[in-house]
């Protein structure tokens, strides 16, 4: 007589090594890190200059809070491809400062909101971000 619990155990097995299979790791290639590297600094910059124009008073709240939303997904998006990838050999002090300033730039832009009408804190702000987008810079020239 088969026992239940041991089919649904080996069922559960079988089901967990072939969803593993399918969430293999990509390889990031130079060129590719290079391109992760140049998308992460133009967010920053971008980002910079939202900076300005929330301090300029140009912006609705709402809008800041529905465009830090659209930038946080994308670099939401950035972050996951980069949690699934693995950089070739040579490249890993500047895969691991990326994958390091992309979640930066993420938890600011949750917290970018809040400041609004905080012109020290926005500028505060703006020049750690500022910071980031130079050792994105200094990330990439190790290419």
């Amino acid at each position: 007589m088969l026992d239940l619990r041991a089919v649904g155990t080996v069922a559960y097995l079988i089901a967990l090594l072939w969803v593993s299979s399918c969430a293999r790791r990509t390889s990031l290639t130079r060129d590719d890190l290079r391109s992760k590297l140049v998308s992460a600094s133009s967010y920053a910059a971008e980002l910079e200059m939202f900076i300005d124009r929330v301090r300029q008073g140009r912006v609705t709240k709402l809008f800041v809070q529905g465009h830090a939303t659209q930038l946080e997904k994308e670099l939401k998006r950035s972050a996951e491809e980069l949690d699934h990838s693995t950089p070739q050999a040579g490249t890993e002090p500047p895969f691991q400062e990326c994958r390091k300033e992309v979640n930066f730039l993420r938890r600011e832009l949750v917290l970018l909101p809040t400041l609004t009408g905080n012109d020290g804190a926005l500028q505060s702000e703006r020049e750690q971000i500022k910071r980031s987008r130079e050792r994105l810079a200094d990330a990439s020239s190790l290419l």
